[in-house]
């Protein structure tokens, strides 16, 4: 989301004019699940500068090509604006990355290390059912196929 919002922020600055909200929130949302896959990992200032980064290319080249009113807007400050979002955006990422893994960190230290499982003393009892055999039941029931007994 912080990377969708300093890019329309960086758009709007750059050229004064706000990107289609659609276009953004379907972009959002699809930087959004390609990047999902990395939360399971640390992510260093490095790891986040390349991923912030490719999302502020991304998001810039869908903008630019979603619209045609860039022509006239300085390629300077444009650049200059996404960067400067990349920068707050991997300051503010880096931070909270530090501070989440720092307090994980702190408070794996006061749990007890790892839980072992209980010793075996004896078998597993598990109870078994026996099977008893199917007997086959025959009734005495009119049967309904076949052509009607008597016929008219």
């Amino acid at each position: 989301m912080t990377t969708g919002a300093l890019a329309v922020l960086a758009h709007s600055s750059a050229d004064g004019h706000m990107p289609d909200a659609g276009l953004v929130f379907s972009l959002v949302a699809l930087l959004t699940w390609a990047v999902s896959g990395l939360a399971r990992y640390e992510l260093t200032p490095a790891r986040l500068l390349l991923i912030v980064g490719g999302g502020q290319l991304a998001m810039h080249l869908m903008l630019e090509l979603a619209s045609s009113r860039y022509d006239h807007v300085s390629v300077e400050r444009m650049t200059a604006a996404h960067v400067v979002a990349t920068a707050v955006v991997v300051g503010v990422l880096a931070l909270a990355e530090r501070t989440v893994l720092g307090l994980a960190r702190a408070l794996a230290s006061l749990l007890p290390r790892k839980l072992t499982p209980f010793m075996a003393t004896a078998p597993l009892a598990v109870p078994v059912h026996r099977h008893v055999p199917a007997v086959p039941v025959v009734l005495d029931v009119l049967s309904w196929r076949g052509p009607p007994a008597e016929q008219a």
